[in-house]
């Protein structure tokens, strides 16, 4: 009886301190990856110490370009403003995974960098996905917010990956913890209405990021061209002509009530053509 009484203890103290060290973050303890991408469970509630899914619970990404323009498409390279959040209608203590991912099932790839962690937010390596995850039980609600770099080159679409768990801080088990899962897809922007680079024409556009005047200087090129520049959308926002005398002239374009978010430089001239992006901000 002694014996089966000792088991007992240790067994419950083994299960309490895996339990516990959840409260740093599943995928630094033992729960692993709970985001719902490749190589995980679904939520919280997969590894037995929280209660189901509910809708008591609360969750959202929101993904911003420069200026806090909210996007549901990405640019290659650039970088956006990452906001998870939670809430539940009574329990004020949080934990959170997130991920961002390319390609389906199995075969899914890291997608993109994050940097500017804030405060008690950490990155850990499963799978080879990246895990974004609280260090430390978060007051809440909960509002964190990150950088993320796109992919350096388009990947198609990119699937973000949100588990939330509302939990009643008391570190063991308890089928009162409850969480909710969200994912949010962007697609890759394909400008339809911008010409694609077809040749070397050396085009800088200043300041970029660009607040107010953006200025455009092309070379490389002989002869007249055309500087037109595009939403994210493929929407032509400004143009201009210049002529085969002016090649050495610098040409501007007034920002100031154009949206915040990233824009198409395109240089054409005798059917080359040539895109830079800014960003106005």
């Amino acid at each position: 009886m002694k014996k089966q009484i000792l088991l007992f203890t240790l067994s419950a103290g083994m299960i309490a301190t895996v339990l516990m060290s959840n409260q740093g973050g599943a995928a630094a303890g033992a729960g692993g990856n709970r985001t719902g991408a490749k190589a995980s469970t679904a939520n919280c509630a997969g590894g037995g110490c929280h209660g189901a899914i509910s809708a008591a619970t609360t969750a959202a990404i929101r993904v911003d370009s420069a200026g806090g323009v909210q996007v549901t498409k990405y640019v290659a390279g650039m970088t956006y403003t990452v906001t998870v959040t939670g809430s539940h209608t009574s329990l004020n203590s949080f934990g959170f995974q997130y991920a961002a991912v390319s390609g389906t099932g199995a075969t899914q790839a890291q997608a993109g960098t994050f940097t500017a962690l804030p405060t008690s937010v950490v990155s850990h390596s499963l799978s080879s996905l990246n895990i974004i995850e609280q260090s430390s039980t978060i007051a809440g609600p909960l509002s964190k917010s990150f950088s993320w770099t796109a992919p350096a080159t388009g990947v198609g679409n990119i699937t973000m990956y949100l588990t939330v768990n509302a939990v009643d801080g008391s570190g063991g088990p308890n089928s009162a913890d409850v969480g909710a899962n969200v994912t949010k897809v962007l697609t890759q922007y394909t400008p339809t209405s911008v010409p694609v680079v077809t040749n070397s024409v050396a085009v800088t556009a200043f300041p970029n990021p660009v607040i107010g005047q953006l200025n455009v200087q092309v070379g490389n090129i002989t002869g007249a061209y055309t500087v037109a520049v595009y939403d994210i959308t493929g929407r032509s926002v400004a143009n201009t002509s210049v002529e085969a005398g002016n090649v050495a002239a610098t040409t501007s374009f007034n920002t100031a009530n154009w949206a915040p978010g990233a824009y198409m430089v395109v240089v054409e001239s005798e059917g080359n053509r040539t895109v830079q992006q800014v960003v106005k901000q």
